[in-house]
């Protein structure tokens, strides 16, 4: 009888390190958690998946990876975004992809981007994501988090506001912006926080699954728009941590979580 499989989709990423350090190690616990499944890979990215079938990579799209599940007979397919929030590319990439193939498995199940409930139940994600977040991204004594995660610019997702109050609501030295100028709370918002908190010294982290140039350009990047340069000029000292969420093994296992939910709770 064919294994069930599990599809763990991310938006991708082209640079091979920044693929080892963060999405491997996911897709080896995955494995490793769910030993009965066979799980495979697809990106939402139509332009990575072009840079790397340049390179020699073939990586699907989800909608050719379920068309090809599908042809090979097997019947129970889980579907886990790596997606952080919900939003366009989830609905758009994961939810909309998948609707045709219901009728085609015997089992087609779609999990939850990673902060995805905000009940207050002891599954919220808001609360459950932060304290990951937290156990590994430690400001000093002096230091104040910056944590920069990406946005949107097409629709505003109120995930990072709701990350931002329960920080607040836990006393954390802490503050989340997104890359996006058009969306909220953006660096205007997090210097003006930093400003009133009267720390002089940064902590700062990215808010992303993966790296590549957000982080190395955008956020610690010598060029005068970084996050770094920013800060600097504004009278901060800033010392910066290059790990991504998928490098920091609390964060990975958020991913465990959502996957068991996803196998047992249906």
């Amino acid at each position: 009888m064919m294994r069930p499989v599990l599809v763990f989709v991310s938006f991708g990423v082209a640079a091979q390190e920044a693929r080892q350090k963060s999405l491997a190690p996911l897709v080896s616990e995955l494995e490793m958690a769910f030993p009965r499944f066979s799980v495979v890979e697809a990106y939402t990215s139509a332009f990575i998946r072009r840079r790397l079938k340049a390179s020699g990579i073939e990586m699907p799209s989800l909608e050719e990876c379920l068309a090809k599940l599908c042809g090979k007979g097997v019947r129970e397919v889980y579907v886990q975004p790596a997606l952080l929030t919900p939003g366009e590319e989830y609905e758009n990439k994961i939810l909309k992809e998948a609707e045709p193939f219901y009728a085609r498995f015997a089992v087609l199940r779609i999990g939850e981007p990673i902060f995805f409930r905000c009940d207050g139940t002891e599954n919220d994600d808001i609360v459950r994501g932060l304290a990951a977040i937290s156990s590994e991204i430690v400001p000093a004594k002096d230091e104040a988090a910056v944590l920069m995660g990406h946005g949107s610019p097409h629709r505003h997702n109120p995930v990072y506001a709701l990350l931002q109050q329960r920080a607040d609501e836990e006393g954390k030295s802490l503050y989340i912006g997104v890359l996006e100028e058009t969306d909220t709370p953006n660096f205007a918002t997090v210097l003006d926080r930093l400003r009133k908190s009267g720390k002089k010294r940064v902590l700062l982290a990215p808010l992303l699954l993966t790296g590549g140039r957000h982080v190395t350009e955008d956020m610690a990047g010598e060029a005068p728009a970084s996050w770094k340069s920013r800060l600097q000029r504004a009278g901060f000292s800033v010392r910066i941590a290059m790990q991504t969420l998928g490098e920091r093994a609390a964060f990975r296992r958020l991913y465990i979580e959502k996957v068991r939910h996803l196998i047992e709770d249906n």
